[in-house]
């Protein structure tokens, strides 16, 4: 079928392997080796992951004919110098203040030139219309002293000369619309929203592991910010190929993936680092995965993370996502939530926020696990096959160390010794 091809309709789909390239030379080998080991670039992690978000939540699409709708950018300008690189913005700054002083330079030189006030500069018995001005020069410096009000008090025109109060007023009011733009401009692109989203943490990794008897995919979200974000909730979807019955052939594909944070559902409040859960349960697009086939999966899980900024009251949105291999199966977060004695308050150390630790040996995808369930005897309960044969081989004393053990938890010492532990811990 069309759909299971690497390419189809022209389409290269984005988790493709790449085709293996013709074999180098070895002086041509040894050259690219060179240049690689010289290189002041990084390696770039991100090149490798073939997937449509970044870890920090750049999306990684290319768009292209885009030039039959420029019209539409030029409709939306503002928003359009706000989503531009800084470069562009640093330059149209600088550009559009210089052209307003040269345009207005030259309007004033016209004036004085037309005057004769530069032939007749120092001359008692010339009425000039520019005082203190001796050229093109102090036309540009007349031109910045009049457009940002600053006054030096040398040069200043004639107002009974025809045209200086005029354009005078003109450049006074361009040149205020022009800083309120250009300087308005500025200050939203530095205190974007999406800044706040540097200060919101996702885990490097995602795990599956067995909660309540359920097969779970986590992912640990955190702030580092004591103000934190209001309103937050989450928001996740799967990338994966499609195909219809009738041969349609959809190569990025979006299923719904839902999470919970604890009891609160899809409501975040990240006063501390916060799990998210989502159960694997026969609506869920990974029901079929299994850790075996990871290697074979073409898929992107992507999260989003949508809350209010505090402090301006502006809407910020986190976003990151996982491959097949950033998924650990059998695993499960570490806890770094402690309670200080010592200060009496929770301690939460985010030096350990992506360690995981190993739990259970998950071999099965969640519909082998449920139907191994429904036939009575789950096959994979978090055990691995040396564990099976152990409880094999302890089964015939299995009911003395049960006895043993009732005995030992109802000694009163026992339990005197477990209270006082308690109370210490």
């Amino acid at each position: 079928m069309a759909a299971q091809g690497e390419e189809v309709g022209q389409t290269l789909f984005m988790f493709a392997e790449q085709e293996p390239r013709a074999k180098k030379s070895r002086w041509r080998r040894m050259v690219a080796y060179v240049k690689n080991k010289t290189s002041c670039e990084k390696d770039d992690p991100e090149l490798r992951r073939k997937a449509l978000v970044t870890k920090t939540g750049y999306y990684r699409v290319h768009t292209t004919g885009l030039s039959e709708h420029k019209r539409r950018f030029l409709a939306d300008i503002y928003i359009s110098l706000i989503d531009m690189p800084w470069r562009y913005a640093i330059a149209i700054l600088f550009n559009a203040f210089l052209f307003t002083f040269l345009f207005f330079a030259v309007l004033w030189w016209l004036i004085g030139h037309t005057n004769g006030d530069f032939e007749n500069y120092g001359n008692a018995n010339h009425t000039a219309c520019l005082m203190g001005i001796q050229g093109f020069a102090g036309s540009i410096l007349f031109s910045i002293e009049t457009q940002t009000t600053i006054g030096y008090g040398f040069a200043y025109p004639n107002a009974n000369c025809a045209g200086t109060l005029p354009l005078v007023y003109l450049q006074v009011v361009i040149g205020f619309f022009l800083e309120t733009l250009m300087l308005g401009f500025i200050f939203v692109k530095v205190a974007r929203p999406k800044y706040r989203a540097q200060t919101l943490l996702f885990s490097r990794h995602a795990v599956v592991c067995l909660e309540n008897g359920e097969p779970c995919l986590q992912v640990r979200v955190g702030d580092l910010r004591k103000s934190h974000l209001l309103d937050a909730s989450i928001t996740a979807m799967v990338i994966r190929r499609h195909s219809t019955p009738e041969g349609a052939y959809y190569p990025l594909w979006q299923t719904e993936v839902e999470f919970e944070a604890n009891g609160m559902g899809d409501k975040l409040i990240l006063m501390w680092p916060v799990i998210l859960t989502h159960r694997i349960t026969p609506d869920s697009p990974l029901y079929d995965m299994r850790p075996a086939d990871l290697s074979a999966q073409k898929l992107e899980i992507i999260l989003f993370l949508t809350g209010t900024v505090e402090s301006t009251g502006e809407v910020c949105q986190a976003r990151t996502s996982y491959v097949p291999r950033e998924i650990l199966w059998g695993h499960r977060f570490e806890r770094i939530e402690e309670y200080d004695l010592s200060h009496g308050r929770w301690h939460v150390d985010f030096t350990s926020f992506d360690d995981v630790v190993y739990c259970q040996n998950l071999r099965h995808s969640a519909r082998e696990l449920a139907k191994f369930k429904a036939e009575g005897g789950s096959k994979d309960d978090g055990k691995g096959d040396e564990e099976d044969r152990s409880d094999k081989v302890k089964g015939a004393t299995g009911g003395a160390k049960v006895k043993i053990e009732k005995t030992i938890t109802d000694n009163e010492y026992y339990q005197r010794a477990m209270r006082l532990f308690k109370d210490k811990k």
